[in-house]
């Protein structure tokens, strides 16, 4: 049973047709418990974890929650994830929520509301270290597979090599993961950076275990 935590604005979405696309109905998406937004342990307790007969057949389960959600499956978890630099995660959920608002979302709504640059928008409390939250108290190591979108050849080989999930870019389905990355100013990044300590530290950690795997 594969565990995929999608860490907004690292993949996840094309990750999530791959998934779609190898496992089929087998595929169980948990995108219920919004942990960006108020209210997330109330709507995480409304919408408890699946037990192990109701996942008896599905082989994946994909979506926004904290990893260790699954914990009680044990032994029959493997946790899987993709990472990015945290200022590049950070500069893509700002662009993207200007081009596709989450109504829903009070820091969307804020960031329109008020027309915040990048910066304030990093600033707000729950756009900080955003991958260390949604990892909950995980380490790369923990994971059975962890992706770097910096290093998406790579990761999608060793994807492949570790689940047998074969990833096929279908054309016109582009995205800015795939476009090298945001612009910013040395001090735009400087901030950003800061505001993003911990998963700052946690990326650094990942890039080393993947260098170290590829060596």
């Amino acid at each position: 049973m594969l565990i995929s935590v999608h860490v907004p604005k690292t993949a996840g979405t094309a990750f999530r047709a791959q998934l779609q696309r190898h496992f089929g109905d087998r595929l169980y998406l948990d995108y219920a418990d919004r942990p960006l937004a108020p209210g997330h342990l109330w709507r995480r307790l409304a919408h408890p974890t699946p037990t192990a007969a109701h996942l008896a057949g599905f082989a994946c389960v994909h979506g926004h929650f904290v990893a260790d959600k699954y914990d009680r499956l044990g032994a029959r978890a493997r946790l899987v994830t993709w990472l990015r630099d945290p200022v590049q995660r950070v500069a893509s959920h700002y662009h993207y929520w200007k081009r596709v608002p989450d109504p829903r979302n009070p820091d969307c709504r804020r960031l329109l509301r008020e027309d915040l640059d990048i910066e304030a928008f990093a600033a707000l409390p729950r756009m900080r270290d955003v991958a260390t939250r949604f990892l909950g108290g995980y380490r790369p190591a923990d994971f059975f597979f962890l992706g770097l979108v910096e290093e998406m050849a790579e990761s999608q080989r060793r994807l492949y090599r570790l689940t047998g999930i074969e990833w096929v870019d279908e054309a016109g389905n582009r995205n800015d993961e795939a476009t090298g990355g945001y612009e910013l100013s040395a001090a735009a990044r400087a901030r950003i950076a800061a505001l993003n300590a911990n998963d700052a530290r946690l990326y650094d950690e990942a890039r080393a275990l993947f260098e170290r795997c590829r060596s």
